[in-house]
């Protein structure tokens, strides 16, 4: 299988895989629990929930519920329930998670609970669907959708390097909508777990100027098929807040190279 990533955006992965600033395992529990935070926030603010960032951290890390809608707080909840089981499972106990057909549909059932019927929660779509700001129309057959779906998760394992693999899952789960509902919620998981299982921390951000880029190289992704807006994003948002917190001698710079302690 042909890398998605250039060389360009070959050597951008390295510098992240190779930074120990984007290591997982590096985190404290408190900044486990903060990371939780944020990438819900994050999440959830792509798909339009009102809560802002400390009603979100108010909710998530003391329980308190803006006085917004329900199922706002029930998206959050279940977008944080989700993600903390999924670094417990992966970071403190030292697992892989598998990303398979059995995996993806627990997942999903988990970030739905009580936001769809428990019929279509973990669940293939039976019913076309519409993705609003955009042209696409998602396949509407069912057999159309699972056949697509053994594709994506086949072709998963073609991707040795784990950046592309998030990136190829993300773009091809966000693109077929396998679900009724929550299918950018779960392929952001999906994404994040493929991250978490190579020990890096999963893309987040709290700016609206990178939720707009997401959204925009999204779109783009379903109408071309073209991976390369959404790459630059992801990679650049990573490269960003190693740059925020990292030392000099593991920064990464405009022209390409980096030190890593050298």
């Amino acid at each position: 299988m042909e890398h998605i990533f250039n060389d360009r955006q070959l050597k951008k992965a390295e510098f992240i895989m190779d930074n120990p600033c984007a290591r997982l395992s590096g985190l404290l529990s408190n900044e486990i629990q903060d990371l939780g935070v944020a990438w819900c926030y994050y999440s959830g603010k792509i798909e339009g929930n009102t809560y802002t960032y400390v009603e979100t951290a108010s909710l998530l890390k003391d329980g308190v519920t803006s006085e917004k809608r329900y199922e706002d707080a029930k998206m959050l909840k279940n977008l944080y329930n989700t993600f903390i089981s999924e670094v417990e499972y992966i970071n403190k106990l030292k697992n892989k998670e598998v990303i398979d057909e059995r995996t993806l549909f627990r997942l999903h059932s988990s970030i739905s609970a009580q936001l769809v019927s428990n019929e279509e929660s973990g669940n293939l779509r039976n019913r076309a669907v519409r993705i609003s700001g955009t042209t696409y129309i998602p396949p509407k057959d069912l057999t159309e959708i699972r056949q697509e779906l053994n594709r994506i998760l086949n072709e998963q394992d073609s991707y040795e390097n784990p950046l592309e693999k998030a990136v190829f899952l993300h773009c091809n789960l966000a693109r077929l909508q396998p679900f009724i509902d929550g299918n950018k919620r779960t392929a952001r998981m999906i994404e994040s777990v493929a991250m978490m299982n190579a020990d890096l921390i999963p893309v987040n951000s709290a700016k609206d100027s990178d939720i707009l880029h997401y959204r925009k190289a999204l779109v783009h992704y379903y109408e071309t098929k073209d991976y390369s807006q959404y790459i630059e994003y992801f990679l650049d948002r990573q490269i960003e807040r190693i740059n925020e917190i990292a030392p000099a001698k593991y920064m990464y710079r405009e022209d390409g190279n980096y030190s890593m302690g050298r």
